[in-house]
């Protein structure tokens, strides 16, 4: 086989993971690609040592890599989803000591796009292309709340859920009544579920056409800010999250349901229910 066919298949390779919503084994690769299993494996091989792909090890079945993700993120440094987001997180880190992360869904997790460090005392451990549990996170959260049920039992699983932290959502009933007010407030809160004293708010970033891409949100100490202090919190995530949507062409419809209100922001926020 020569490089360059190595190459054209390798990149087809990479092209129909990329396109699964689900992991794929050798077997389903090569019927797909019409090529030999023997062929697909040692493709899936050398991917895997450069970093574009990963094995899931319960499966054996492959999915895109952390390298190939951080590419991804990186083209998207130019486009307005990633300077509009990077605009409003660098603003709230700077100015609110609030950490911020910019994601997305690929496949069964959130895949981070862009963090930002604030001064405050929580050290950001993730990098663009990490892959984080969607349900322990309020990115996850405010992503998981915009997608069709089948679609949001494909990327979690049927449950129990990994347990985090003695606070996390485990129960797939219990994570659908969290996910639905999530949708219904415009926001998403993790407290205390991925990290034990840490809090994050996180809201979703819409296009042109009104379909959620991609969430934001931050982290902070709950020791250093109480709940009274979080529905200001989340004002400002919220209104950097429609300024994000913004960007992309999508315009605030103040009938609609879901755009915050100022009078709702007096309300207290609801602790998820575990």
């Amino acid at each position: 086989m020569s490089t360059n066919q190595s190459l054209s298949r390798g990149l087809a390779l990479l092209d129909l993971i990329n396109e699964s919503a689900q992991p794929l084994g050798i077997r389903e690769v090569a019927r797909r690609l019409d090529i030999s299993p023997s062929i697909a494996q040692r493709l899936a091989n050398s991917l895997v040592e450069a970093g574009y792909l990963q094995q899931v090890v319960e499966t054996r079945k492959y999915r895109l890599g952390v390298r190939a993700l951080a590419l991804g993120s990186t083209m998207a440094r130019s486009d307005a989803l990633y300077a509009s987001a990077s605009q409003e997180l660098r603003f709230l880190a700077e100015h609110h000591q609030l950490n911020g992360y910019l994601g997305v869904v690929q496949q069964d997790a959130v895949v981070y796009l862009h963090t930002v460090q604030s001064h405050g005392a929580i050290a950001i451990r993730a990098e663009a292309g990490q892959r984080i549990s969607p349900h322990a996170t309020a990115i996850g959260k405010a992503l998981l709340a915009e997608l069709p049920s089948d679609r949001v039992a494909a990327v979690l699983g049927s449950g129990p859920y990994l347990a985090r932290t003695k606070h996390t959502i485990t129960s797939a009933r219990a994570l659908q009544k969290e996910l639905e007010e999530t949708r219904q407030r415009g926001y998403s809160i993790a407290d205390e579920e991925n990290d034990l004293g840490v809090v994050s708010i996180g809201t979703p970033i819409r296009n042109k056409d009104g379909i959620v891409v991609a969430a934001i949100s931050v982290a902070f100490l709950k020791a250093q800010r109480g709940p009274k202090e979080w529905p200001e919190i989340a004002e400002m995530v919220i209104r950097a999250g429609q300024r994000c949507s913004g960007a992309l062409g999508y315009s605030v419809d103040l009938h609609d349901p879901n755009h915050l209100q100022d009078a709702d922001l007096g309300a207290p926020l609801k602790p998820s229910t575990h």
